[in-house]
């Protein structure tokens, strides 16, 4: 069955969808039925008159016709309304690229990416000579070089006293521009692709868990529309110290196609009354702002703490606040998904798993046997290893996490580099010198386990634990096969 289709059917058992109408209009102008495709619109303009997808949607129709002044028309008058509409401005940097003014075509072209990093057009990119992540460099180093906020678009946040009449006044003593993320990454930033889910080993789940939050919603936008469902969210992984879980949080800036922000605790937590709850705020602010976007917070049990364990006022202030704010995501549907990272999720308060804030939670284990084929690959790689087994080593790993991995490896060099300085000639990493700091390390994972197990059986009935307690209920033998 085509994907027109398919759409067809879905359709006859929701003929007043918007979302599926205009699935609909899409897929036809793909297959160029253009009238089909215009008679979809329609449809969803006489349910919805402002419907902006809709409108767009005719604009495009009409310029495959090669109708660009009927194209035009429909665009400028979504830009009457709305100016700040990525969409629009992309469609007519290439109406005028056609009519041949390229000067202003390619004033809209900057003009879209400056309102939404994450819009993109390669064939009109092409034409022009000039790419998205060029304009994005080109935006992040004039944010750098004018002293000017984060923002996805050009206007600066507001000060704090413009955020609404319920902050009290602990919130209004700076603006919001003073803050700067340490790590904070545009989509056109060369340093984020160094490391992505191709240098993460296992996981597999993770993986397609983010995808499904962030990436794939900004690649099928329609299609996520139709289904109800938008960027964003908040997922929690935990497990063991060492599996990668640092890694795989570094590995989403590189994956993902939208602004990416990496949280310190020294960036939030102040000695002074309120200035905690304040950082906190300018964080989310300063992430709406640049939205889409990934916000993660490493160590997440240092920031959510279980209140019912702490008595010190600031503490319980800055986890309420930590709550308000996941809240206020779900309210304003911001396209922002949160990722928490701890080895000690006991520790977290349980109003952090309720729906709308972490509610999708991922055990991280122990590599198993593939995954750590894979993570050996990836250490062996570019090293001067003889005759490396990795199937053989893979085996005789089993429960050592990625870190543990690495330390072998990073051993391994360290031995055959000094047998190199002193004998003055290359010495290769051997399998046998491998596989003995192998056998003579101990992994660290056991007294993780052995720690989380009562806390696992104290929660018997808590779904968190589902994974870790099928994981303690293995055979030892089984587990990480």
């Amino acid at each position: 069955m085509s994907r027109l289709s398919a759409i067809r059917d879905a359709l006859a058992k929701s003929p007043n969808n918007p979302s599926l109408l205009l699935l609909h209009g899409h897929a036809c102008v793909e297959e160029l039925q253009l009238d089909e495709a215009l008679k979809m619109y329609e449809r969803v303009l006489d349910i919805d008159p402002d419907q902006i997808e809709a409108q767009l949607g005719i604009a495009r129709a009409l310029l495959i016709r090669g109708d660009s002044s009927g194209a035009a028309v429909r665009v400028e008058r979504v830009l009457q309304n709305e100016d700040d509409c990525a969409q629009a401005h992309l469609l007519l940097s290439r109406i005028l690229l056609g009519e041949g003014d390229r000067a202003r075509a390619l004033e809209q072209f900057e003009k879209a990416v400056r309102i939404d990093a994450a819009v993109t057009d390669v064939g009109l990119e092409q034409e022009l000579g000039r790419s998205a992540a060029d304009v994005r460099r080109s935006v992040a180093s004039s944010l750098l070089q004018n002293d000017t906020p984060f923002s996805s678009s050009s206007d600066p946040l507001p000060p704090s006293g413009d955020m609404g009449s319920d902050m009290s006044d602990d919130f209004i003593d700076e603006p919001f521009d003073e803050w700067r993320p340490e790590t904070f990454f545009t989509p056109g930033d060369s340093e984020r692709t160094k490391v992505n889910f191709d240098s993460v080993g296992g996981m597999e789940e993770l993986k397609e868990e983010i995808r499904i939050k962030i990436i794939y919603p900004l690649q099928h936008p329609d299609l996520y529309k139709a289904y109800g469902r938008k960027a964003g969210g908040g997922i929690l992984i935990f497990g063991p110290p060492g599996c990668g879980k640092t890694l795989m949080l570094r590995a989403v800036a590189g994956e993902v196609g939208c602004n990416y922000f990496a949280i310190g605790l020294h960036e939030i937590f102040d000695p002074y009354f309120g200035s905690s709850e304040r950082n906190l705020h300018q964080i989310f602010e300063t992430a709406r702002s640049n939205s889409p976007c990934v916000l993660v917070f490493d160590e997440l049990d240092s920031l959510a703490v279980d209140r019912r364990n702490v008595r010190e006022s600031p503490m319980r202030n800055l986890v309420n606040q930590f709550l308000s704010e996941l809240d206020g995501l779900r309210a304003d549907q911001s396209r922002i998904l949160v990722i928490g990272a701890t080895n000690s999720p006991w520790n977290l308060d349980p109003a952090f798993r309720r729906p709308g804030r972490f509610d999708q939670t991922i055990f991280v284990p122990p590599p198993d046997r593939p995954a750590r084929v894979q993570i050996i690959e990836l250490l062996a790689k570019d090293k001067p290893i003889a005759h490396l087994d990795v199937d053989t080593l893979a085996k005789l790993t089993k429960g050592f996490t990625g870190a543990d991995l690495k330390y072998v490896f990073d051993r391994a060099a360290e031995l055959s580099l000094s047998e190199a300085v002193h004998t003055n000639r290359p010495v290769p990493i051997s399998m046998d010198l491998l596989t003995d700091i192998a056998k003579n390390y101990h992994p660290a994972t056991d007294d993780w386990f052995e720690g989380a197990r009562p806390h696992v059986q104290q929660s018997a009935q808590d779904g968190l634990y589902t994974d870790v307690r099928k994981f303690l209920s293995a055979p030892s033998g089984a587990r990480n096969e």
